[in-house]
């Protein structure tokens, strides 16, 4: 070989040892729009992938030692249900990156909700999903360690799910006391954070960021509360006066995934709302995210009575408005003359209730307290 081609192969060897993939910056690359009901497939090699321009200083994607990062972009119009998966990707399974960027270089990020190898693909290979991601252009990094190749990444977005009724303490889900346990099915899938901080229980500070609630009015001075969860719901409970604006007043986070918590609380006030909170103690959101819970003590009935036959309603006749007041936690509904509903919503010692477009006429106001319950007619004039 003559020293001319030599010198040519000598240069040219570099050139094809250092080729970079042409989404290894993430400022060449063009997002995709991705509609609701849509998927996109997203494939390429990461062999000579680096870590230039990835993230601002300091950032995970450029001080990870011996890792670089290829690139893939797209574009929602609407709230968004995200996964992606992959399982199309050679085998073994390897470390990704599982979290989105909304800037390039990236500087904030986005967390997975759930990301896991082998749930959603059977071959083992990795899949991670998004709950609840508002519109907008969503920068998606492929992780690229030495010797990674070739991969292949599918994205589908769904619209998103609408979260829990009792997704905050104000619209808590009624339970009611029993002598024994009886179940009521609660789930913190698509929960959206509370503003109620969160403070360490058993030494240990979970992530309220799925959190639920529920209420129960005291029948006595002593309660038991019982969650029982399922799959890797690893729930934490506590229990709060009914504002939820202070600390627990008591908390159960003794067991790990499907497990049991219960809280026994004693110096509680009969007539007296309480609300309670369960939540997944992960930022990472459970894949299984039902459970059942129940409160258990004396019924009190006589503290039930007491507090349905404390409910009035006024003004009477009214026009504008009708003010609902009592002590304790109920349901009201309020029909009109036909029997049809009008209003219906939850009752907690003051409620006042907008009437000013309602037809005249005589309406009945139907309060329930537990299994009691007592009614009112009143006239709107």
């Amino acid at each position: 070989m003559s020293k001319r081609y030599a010198l040519l192969l000598s240069l040219a060897l570099p050139i094809v040892l250092c080729a970079q993939p042409v989404n290894d910056l993430c400022s060449d690359i063009t997002p995709e729009a991705l509609a609701v009901g849509a998927s996109l497939t997203f494939s390429g090699t990461r062999t000579g992938a680096t870590s230039t321009g990835d993230g601002v200083t300091g950032n995970i994607l450029v001080t990870t030692t011996g890792v670089g990062t290829v690139w893939h972009a797209f574009t929602t119009t609407e709230c968004s249900d995200l996964t992606a998966l992959y399982c199309n990707t050679a085998l073994p399974a390897t470390t990704q990156w599982a979290f989105l960027n909304t800037t390039c270089p990236a500087d904030d990020y986005i967390g997975f909700s759930y990301a896991n190898f082998g749930t959603f693909c059977t071959n083992g290979q990795f899949g991670v999903q998004f709950q609840n991601l508002p519109p907008g252009t969503y920068y998606m990094p492929i992780y690229a360690a030495a010797g990674s190749g070739n991969y292949e990444v599918q994205v589908s977005a769904i619209a998103c799910t609408p979260g829990p009724v009792n997704d905050d303490c104000s619209t808590a889900t009624v339970l009611s006391v029993n002598t024994t346990c009886v179940n009521v099915t609660g789930n913190v899938g698509h929960a959206t954070p509370s503003d109620v901080p969160t403070i360490a229980c058993n030494g240990n500070t979970g992530y309220a960021n799925d959190d639920v609630w529920f209420a129960f009015t005291a029948t006595g001075s002593e309660h038991t509360i019982i969650m029982d969860g399922n799959g890797d719901l690893d729930a934490v409970m506590e229990l709060f006066t009914e504002d939820c604006g202070s600390d627990p007043i008591a908390c159960s986070d003794a067991t790990l995934g499907g497990g049991v918590e219960q809280i026994i609380a004693t110096d509680l006030n009969p007539g007296e709302v309480y609300k309670v909170r369960v939540f997944h103690w992960y930022s990472e959101l459970a894949y299984t995210t039902s459970f059942t819970i129940c409160v258990t003590g004396d019924i009190g009935t006589n503290v039930t009575e007491r507090a349905v036959a404390s409910v009035r309603v006024q003004p009477n006749p009214a026009s504008d408005r009708i003010s609902l007041t009592g002590a304790g936690l109920g349901v009201v509904r309020i029909l009109d003359i036909t029997g049809r509903i009008q209003w219906t919503g939850t009752f907690v010692d003051v409620t006042m209730i907008d009437v000013s477009a309602w037809p005249r006429g005589t309406y009945i106001v139907s309060v329930e307290f537990d299994r009691q319950v007592r009614t009112e007619r009143i006239i709107l004039q």
